[in-house]
Parts: structure tokens; sequence; C-alpha cells
């Protein structure tokens, strides 16, 4: 992820977004995934903006499992992505990734952060693509 940061920061100006988020909050928008995108427009067409990419990674759904040899356990990662050309009005990308992993253990006591680990690491890699691709990056 910090390979991205890296290809991003030279090209973009990188802008937290919480002043943002306090003006969806005020015209009664508190979950941005289920805003509209004219909404998320409005609230960033100060002019200092010209992408927002909102990412969120949602809580993780843990399944423990156990057979006569093992026990394990799966976890699955969500993560929202919305891509948003602020100037044109349109989304560049808006969806998200779902990826799942397992852990398991002969003796037990296994843990779960292997797991949603190994299913965040998958996810990243989708996210890092996705931003390449679809935000208009030059080498």
């Amino acid at each position: 992820m910090d390979d991205l940061v890296d290809k991003l920061s030279p090209i973009f100006n990188l802008v937290p977004g919480e002043s943002y988020l306090t003006k969806l909050e005020k015209s009664g928008i508190t979950d941005i995934t289920s805003a509209e995108r004219n909404d998320v427009v409005g609230a960033f067409s100060d002019g200092a903006v010209d992408f927002v990419v909102y990412v969120e990674v949602q809580p993780v759904l843990i399944k423990k499992w156990q057979s006569f040899f093992n026990v394990g356990s799966a976890a699955t990662v969500t993560l929202p992505l919305k891509i948003i050309d602020i100037k044109n009005n349109k989304y560049l990308y808006n969806g998200k990734f779902t990826e799942q992993a397992d852990n398991s253990s002969i003796l037990g006591g296994v843990g779960t952060k292997g797991a949603t680990m190994a299913a965040l690491d998958k996810i990243l890699v989708h996210l890092n693509d996705t931003l390449v691709t679809r935000l208009p990056i030059k080498e």
C-alpha cells in the first residue's frame, strides 16, 4: 500500500475528508456508502477536490470450524470502494471487494488474525490495481 501512496502523492494532493464528511452529516447523510453520487459531489463542490476516493473496511465476518483432527477459522473481509470524478460528476468506480481466507491447526488454539490479514492482503492487491487503473495517473 505504501507504493500506491508513493505513486499517487507526486500526482495528487491527498486531502483528508473529515470536513467533507461533516458537510454530508449536516445534510443528513451519515453513511457515505449509501449516499447518492450527486450528494457526494455537492459536498465536495468547493473546487478544492477533483476526485473522491472512499474506502471502508467493514466488520470482518469470522466463522470457526472443527473437524476430528483440526480446528480453524475463516475470515471474510469486505471493502467498499467509490471513486468519484467531482468535476465531471461521474463514477470512476463504484463497487466492493470481498475476499475470504482461512487458518487451521491440528492442535487447536488457532486465532483469527492470520485469516483476517490474509483476506485483507488479497483485497489490498485489488484496491491497488483499481486505483492505478481508474484514476488518471500518468507515469
